[in-house]
């Protein structure tokens, strides 16, 4: 299967896009990304005007096309972003970086699990959970495991989670097991969060979910529920903005970024609401470039 990505509208660069940071289970092999949607192992190489699609079963270019937001006009977002002279020279250096439509299941567990942990981590610790309880999956000479139903964990037994080397052991195993149940039983509806205005959605994941406070809760909006205004800040982003907007922030702010970016949940609302607003409807796209820029940077941070 071909998908065209030659027009500046749908520009992507696949290797940013899936290694930046936002997913944690894309395996690079072989000059091709490999990952599982669904119960589905993808195989995209990138090539010259188009993406070369190859799948484990069936699936139809729509699917892959979703996924990717290929439907955000990429030019127009990052034309509008850099009205403002600062992100324009990171967007510059951050050319074909695309948000990922992922699964909100997934994106959950995935943020759940993300806590003060580092990519690699995260990503280990993902893939101890979907080779226990998901399905093996196969295409070529390359294999992969689809990531368990909420069914699948609601039945799995706290030491098996805690097995697949959790940081935070049988607290997190606990926060797992009770968002599956929550899912399960229609208490979280992922179709309704999406619907909801992004303070409304907010709220109520983090009054259902154990484990989801602001910074998580806005990771799992941005990336899997359509609140691209959603503004995630951990250590990398709250550094970026106190040395890029430090002129547009209160000085005690910037002073206490600067010297330890963990930020206390009043300084990460401040910090948050300043970047939506300042930056708009397409707040969380001038986060996951901010994020990457300062990453590529010569900058000391703590995960």
């Amino acid at each position: 299967m071909k998908i065209s990505v030659n027009s500046p509208s749908k520009a992507i660069d696949l290797t940013l896009t899936l290694s930046c940071g936002q997913v944690f289970r894309w395996v690079q092999y072989g000059g091709s990304w490999f990952g599982t949607l669904g119960k589905t192992l993808i195989k995209i190489r990138q090539r010259k005007g188009y993406l070369d699609v190859q799948s484990s079963h069936p699936i139809l270019r729509s699917t892959i096309s979703n996924y990717l937001r290929l439907d955000d006009d990429l030019e127009s977002i990052i034309s509008e972003l850099s009205e403002d002279t600062v992100f324009s020279q990171v967007a510059y250096e951050v050319r074909g970086l695309r948000i990922l439509r992922q699964d909100p299941w997934e994106c959950l567990i995935s943020y759940i699990c993300s806590r003060n942990s580092r990519i690699s981590m995260i990503r280990r610790v993902l893939n101890n959970i979907c080779q226990r309880f998901g399905e093996k999956v196969t295409l070529g000479e390359y294999t992969n495991y689809t990531f368990p139903r909420p069914e699948e964990i609601v039945e799995a037994k706290l030491s098996e989670l805690i097995g697949c080397g959790l940081r935070y052991g049988r607290v997190q195993a606990e926060e797992i097991k009770n968002a599956a149940e929550l899912v399960q039983k229609g208490a979280l509806d992922f179709n309704v969060l999406k619907r909801m205005s992004y303070p409304e959605a907010k709220t109520k994941l983090i009054s259902l979910c154990r484990g989801v406070g602001s910074k998580v809760a806005d990771c799992i909006l941005l990336f899997s529920l359509e609140k691209i205004e959603a503004f995630p800040i951990d250590v990398w982003v709250a550094r970026a903005m106190a040395t890029l907007y430090h002129k547009y922030l209160d000085k005690r702010l910037v002073k206490r970024i600067l010297s330890n970016p963990h930020l206390s949940n009043a300084d990460y609302e401040r910090l948050s609401r300043f970047a939506r607003d300042h930056f708009g409807r397409y707040a969380g796209y001038a986060q996951e470039y901010l994020y990457h820029w300062i990453r590529t940077k010569n900058v000391e941070c703590d995960a």
